[in-house]
């Protein structure tokens, strides 16, 4: 067993000065296995390659191949999960599968919400709202119901109401859009997603013949 993991050690080292990522990383989840790395190191070491494999890849064949090949223990590492989210974004993959590869990155946000760093969090709901911003593709009703009960449970949560904002507008539902909103854009703690929000509210003016107020709203938007 100490031979195979000093053989392990070695051929982790070697891959990784090789800039072979994809070997690396089998190697790394042995090493694991065998609990050589703790679990932190082993998250950190994953999270690195896995980062470095998505990234090195051009097209959606190639990025769809580096996500089937990830582990669930690799997929559920929040930062990997939206990486792969923004290169599928990107390269214009269905926005359905992008929410079903963020899928467990929400719940994990949802069950604990300080488990996640605030970058993090504005992270994962650009991403998603990214993820919505398609008319070519269809909102599905499930998620309007997590984020709508994530917002429930926590109901002081700005980013959260401005998803189910969000959501809102994409299903149509224009008043309790613009309502949410509203509510949630003086307390956005992102410059980038207070100006999506801006644009958002001008977009609910428009369909409401509030010229006006969209073009107020177009101004705020500007200065962001």
């Amino acid at each position: 067993a100490a031979r195979r993991i000093v053989t392990l050690r070695l051929r982790f080292k070697a891959a990784r000065l090789a800039g072979q990522s994809r070997q690396a990383l089998e190697s790394s989840r042995l090493l694991l296995k065998h609990r050589v790395f703790s679990q932190v190191v082993g998250r950190s070491v994953a999270q690195s390659l896995a980062i470095e494999l998505i990234r090195g890849a051009h097209d959606q064949a190639q990025v769809q191949a580096v996500w089937n090949a990830l582990d669930v223990f690799e997929q559920r590492i929040p930062e990997v999960a939206l990486e792969a989210s923004e290169r599928f974004l990107l390269l214009g993959v269905e926005r359905t599968q992008v929410r079903q590869c963020l899928l467990a990155v929400w719940e994990a946000m949802v069950a604990s919400p300080d488990s996640f760093s605030l970058a993090l969090r504005i992270k994962l709901v650009r991403v998603l709202s990214l993820s919505f911003d398609a008319a070519q593709a269809p909102v599905e009703v499930s998620w309007l119901a997590r984020i709508e009960a994530a917002q429930a449970a926590w109901p002081q949560d700005a980013l959260l109401q401005y998803l189910a904002g969000l959501v809102c507008m994409r299903l149509s539902l224009w008043g309790k859009a613009q309502q949410m909103i509203k509510q949630a854009l003086p307390l956005l703690p992102d410059p980038e997603l207070k100006r999506e929000a801006w644009l958002a509210i001008a977009t609910l003016a428009e369909q409401r013949q509030e010229i006006d107020v969209a073009n107020q709203a177009y101004r705020e938007a500007a200065k962001r």
